[in-house]
C-alpha cells in the first residue's frame, strides 16, 4: 500500500528548490556542500553576529555549519531520531533534519 492509496493524489507540494528560489532557504556552499541547506532565520543569525564588526559572516557561518556536521554524524552512529539539537554561540538552538538532498537543512525551531 503506497500514501498515494492512504491520502489520494498530492495536492500541491513545494519543493526545497521552489524554497530556495523563494528565500526561505538557503544554500550557502552549493558546490562544496551540495547537500547542505540553512533556513533564512540561521542566515539572519549569521548576519547579525557578522554585523556586530568582530567576525565576518563566514567566520559566523562556518563554525556553525561544521558543529551540525559533526553533530549529524555523531546522531547517526548513535541512531538519535530528528531533529538533533544543537546550542550554538551564533544562532542558539538549531535544529538540525534530514532533506530531500541527502543531506541535511539546519533551522531554528521556530522554522518547523
Amino acid at each position: 500500500m503506497t500514501t498515494n492509496d492512504i491520502f489520494g493524489d498530492v495536492i500541491s507540494s513545494y519543493t526545497e528548490e521552489q524554497a530556495i528560489a523563494d528565500g526561505v532557504l538557503a544554500h550557502p556552499y552549493p558546490s562544496r556542500w551540495p547537500w547542505l541547506l540553512i533556513t533564512a532565520s540561521v542566515h539572519g543569525a549569521c548576519e547579525r553576529e557578522a554585523a556586530k564588526g568582530q567576525r565576518t559572516y563566514p567566520q559566523c557561518l562556518d563554525p556553525l555549519l561544521m558543529d551540525c556536521i559533526m553533530a549529524a554524524q555523531k546522531a547517526q552512529k548513535s541512531g538519535a531520531q530528528p531533529p538533533i539539537e544543537l546550542e550554538h554561540t551564533v544562532a542558539g538552538t538549531v535544529w538540525i533534519m534530514p532533506n530531500a538532498k541527502g543531506g541535511m537543512t539546519v533551522m531554528l525551531p521556530s522554522d518547523y
